[in-house]
């Protein structure tokens, strides 16, 4: 405690007035606040890290600035706590100059994750409701999630069963089997539909042989996720669960 260092190359750089030190091991330390953060090398996170909202109710807003990569273990997670209140808008955004890697069944919630020298990749079932943004490519693993966009400065590969809104690459596209993605905007190379993959958009590039545009409503709804889309059901269709 009150541990100082000054005066020589060997000392960290000071924070900007207003940056708090994000910490290079995280899911084992106290919970974080809203606000800015910052780490110069490389972070981890492994088992879970909890946002602590201080019962806001109003927007609140989570920027984590890392100077390495950034990597999460198998099945870590990011959760909030004392959140309850029904106005709170929570915002949180990975800004990281490294590559991002989620290990299979992360979860980082709610969260914007940008590479800005590097790629993004998500593990088998790995999910995030926020965008992705690579200075390289980006590659979701089979069943991996994400509730948003993908803008990647080369290609985008989707795995068997992979979800994804809006894609925009800067090389090819692929998509694996059963992957869905709700439009395609730009693409700098060709795109790739493995077996019952499909793009929801009726622009050109969704549109090429392999693609299906109408979509089949299940007439049991339940357990199962469904991407953005038209659906469409003859007969009538009953909803059980969770959907």
């Amino acid at each position: 405690a009150g541990a100082t260092c000054t005066g020589n190359s060997l000392c960290p750089a000071p924070l900007a007035p207003g940056t708090l030190l994000l910490p290079a091991a995280l899911g084992v330390n106290t919970p974080l606040v809203a606000g800015n953060y910052n780490q110069g090398a490389a972070v981890s996170l492994t088992g879970i890290l909890t946002l602590d909202a201080e019962h806001s109710c109003a927007a609140a807003v989570w920027t984590f600035t890392i100077g390495g990569i950034f990597n999460t273990a198998a099945s870590s997670t990011v959760v909030f706590s004392n959140d309850s209140c029904a106005g709170f808008a929570p915002v949180v955004n990975w800004v990281v100059t490294g590559a991002v890697t989620l290990g299979a069944t992360s979860n980082v919630g709610i969260g914007n994750i940008k590479s800005t020298a590097g790629a993004i990749t998500f593990g088998a079932s790995a999910e995030t409701a926020g965008n992705l943004d690579a200075f390289a490519a980006i590659t979701l693993g089979a069943a991996a999630e994400v509730v948003g966009d993908l803008t990647a400065g080369a290609a985008i590969n989707l795995g068997a069963g992979a979800v994804a809104e809006v894609l925009d690459a800067g090389a090819a596209i692929t998509f694996g089997a059963n992957a869905v993605t709700g439009n395609i905007a730009n693409v700098g190379a060709a795109v790739t539909f493995g077996a019952g993959a499909y793009c929801v958009g009726v622009n050109a590039r969704c549109t090429q042989a392999g693609s299906v545009i109408s979509l089949n409503l299940p007439s049991q709804l339940g357990g199962m996720k469904l991407p953005v889309g038209v659906y469409t059901s003859v007969p009538a269709v009953g909803l059980t669960g969770v959907l």
